[in-house]
């Protein structure tokens, strides 16, 4: 069986990268988490691990998912205000449920995973990656 990436459908593409970095994340989370001496550790190493997932995920869709033309520095601009502004809230996210609740720290890496997965997947098309064509 032949499989063309570029031939799927961009929402196969976008899912395919995201669980690429969704396995990248973590590993990089593991390191971070057993490598990081601070408290508190879960929400030291979560926003560390983001900090790097924000450049490694813009690339892997910029490249792989929309193979974007226009300038690198303008989407990444973007990507970078919008993940930002999701880190805000993760980071607070995180550490009212690792340190108020007291849930184990991976369960949180999945619920901060995927709120601001789903924050990113809002804006990934509309906002990061837009055209000239789409700009408005």
């Amino acid at each position: 069986m032949n499989f063309d990436f570029y031939k799927q459908p961009e929402t196969v593409r976008v899912l395919l990268i995201a669980a690429v970095g969704m396995i990248l994340g973590l590993l990089t989370y593991e390191i971070m988490y057993y490598l990081n001496p601070f408290s508190p550790r879960a929400t030291i190493s979560w926003t560390i691990t983001f900090l790097i997932g924000i450049v490694r995920q813009h690339a892997l869709h910029r490249y792989f998912t929309f193979q974007h033309k226009a300038s690198y520095v303008k989407s990444l601009s973007r990507a970078s205000f919008v993940d930002v502004s999701a880190l805000f809230f993760s980071t607070g996210f995180n550490w009212f449920l690792s340190e108020v609740l007291m849930i184990h720290h991976r369960i949180v890496w999945v619920c901060c995973l995927l709120s601001t997965g789903l924050i990113s997947l809002l804006f990934l098309k509309k906002y990061i990656f837009r055209t000239a064509v789409d700009t408005p």
